[in-house]
């Protein structure tokens, strides 16, 4: 049977409770619904640190962050270790990357083509416009609403639209593609075109506001988490702001969705999708207001599990979900499988074909979870999710336990029930040898860091020529 191409489309910041088949009481994603009736759903799936560079460099290395040292957004990866496309390219496969990648220093690591995305900068385009003096993200709840970009310059359109060209161009070679097609949103700026905000703005309701207490009974890395991404005190925020900010979220995860869908049914008009496993996941997710947090690196569900979706009609039998832990580190040993290519022996990530082609049970019981305050090494953790258990352990000796299965929004932390004794012990004995603590801070500062993060170079993207020329985009 001839190779399959596989089309891996990767969002930013995609809450895992945002769509339409996960019965999200309002957001609409008619595509993303058709890929799940399509194809197979993993309900648990989750990132191995919910923070941008981490997450992405784990996913491409198919490691845990503990054994390559990326913890924060000025990590650098290293070069002189096979990433999902190296292995790919090796194998035969063209390779190609469109959009964000986020990835420091060497921009390739395996892609043999780049035409469109953040080779310098940080894809994230501010929205409204700033000045060339100004840098950073500018205020993500004040400024939510509508976007203020032409749309046919924005950084989802140019995705679409470099993708279709791209697959316009080599429908009909002989080599088969791993192509990569990165999106930024939902991430913030959290500027939809004005339809989508128009359509959520009067349909959105705020979760119910945490009290107090919510940030008392917190554990230390959660509150420094919250107060880190300045988001501690959300709730004391003006009412209307948020629920705007909610209602652009939304318009945001509509977006990439009508996106997503546009290309799908541009490669099954080129007669493509028969022999394409099309892939869905993100980086991370998105607290959206639950427990009164915005924003990521927490272990909650909100922030640490994130949407993945295959589908391939000619191959991978649909209408399927999988609700056993599984993560992105997954990926590399899953796609190298379909690509007739030998994955590292030391790779940390579990081969899913059995269970995609032929229903089996993947060799997985759990799945481990870390995370880094921004900037600052001293708080840390490691999660470890079970089927039915999530226990997180913390730096500063913290601690959490929930049964995913009564307690599903993580309301009540059981690490104190003496009846969950035994089980806690057991838990904490794992992460320990798997995590060790005590080489956590050396192992963040011994990884080469770059002086600063991307999000400080005005342009966020950038086009290369057929030359190879690299020109900014604007904005």
């Amino acid at each position: 049977m001839k190779r399959p191409n596989i089309l891996f489309i990767f969002s930013d910041q995609h809450s895992p409770f945002f769509f339409g088949h996960e019965g999200h009481p309002v957001q609409r994603t008619p595509n993303f619904d058709a890929l799940s009736r399509e194809g197979v759903v993993f309900g648990q799936a989750y990132c191995q640190n919910p923070l941008c560079v981490p997450s992405r460099a784990s996913m491409m290395m198919g490691k845990y962050s503990r054994n390559i040292g990326l913890y924060e957004n000025r990590h650098i990866m290293p070069s002189n270790y096979p990433t999902i496309p190296n292995l790919l390219g090796n194998a035969g496969y063209k390779t190609c990357v469109i959009g964000k990648t986020h990835i420091n220093g060497e921009q390739f690591h395996g892609f043999s083509q780049r035409p469109y995305g953040d080779l310098f900068g940080q894809a994230h385009q501010p929205d409204p416009a700033r000045n060339e003096s100004e840098a950073g993200f500018g205020d993500i709840i004040g400024d939510a609403g509508p976007t203020g970009i032409p749309l046919a310059m924005t950084q989802t359109e140019i995705c679409v639209a470099e993708t279709v060209k791209w697959l316009q161009i080599n429908r009909k070679s002989i080599e088969p593609f791993f192509l990569c097609v990165n999106f930024e949103k939902p991430h913030f700026p959290i500027n939809p075109p004005k339809r989508f905000f128009d359509y959520y703005i009067d349909k959105v309701t705020l979760p119910v506001p945490p009290s107090d207490r919510t940030y008392e009974e917190a554990v230390p890395f959660v509150v420094r988490a919250a107060e880190n991404n300045g988001m501690l005190r959300g709730h004391d925020a003006d009412p209307e702001a948020l629920r705007k900010t909610l209602a652009a979220y939304c318009g945001c995860v509509e977006w990439v969705d009508d996106a997503v869908g546009r290309i799908i049914d541009a490669l099954d008009y080129m007669g493509l999708g028969e022999d394409t496993i099309v892939v869905y996941s993100t980086d991370h997710g998105e607290m959206a207001f639950q427990k009164g947090f915005w924003q990521k690196t927490v272990f909650f569900d909100g922030s640490a599990r994130v949407p993945l979706i295959f589908r391939c009609p000619g191959r991978i039998a649909g209408g399927r979900r999988w609700d056993l832990p599984v993560g992105l580190i997954d990926l590399m040993p899953t796609f190298c499988a379909a690509a007739g290519a030998a994955a590292p022996e030391e790779g940390d990530g579990v081969d899913m074909s059995e269970y995609l082609l032929h229903g089996k049970k993947i060799n997985r019981t759990e799945i481990y979870c870390e995370s880094v305050v921004l900037k600052e090494p001293e708080h840390a953790g490691c999660m470890l999710r079970t089927d039915r258990w999530k226990y997180c352990f913390y730096l500063d000796g913290a601690e959490e336990l929930y049964d995913m299965e009564t307690d599903p929004m993580e309301d009540k932390n059981l690490i104190d029930y003496a009846v969950h004794a035994t089980l806690v012990k057991s838990l904490r004995e794992k992460v320990v040898e798997f995590w060790q603590p005590g080489e956590q801070i050396e192992r963040y500062r011994s990884t080469p860091m770059m002086q600063r993060e991307k999000h400080f170079y005005y342009y966020s993207n950038q086009f290369m020529t057929g030359d190879g020329s690299v020109v900014d985009a604007i904005p």
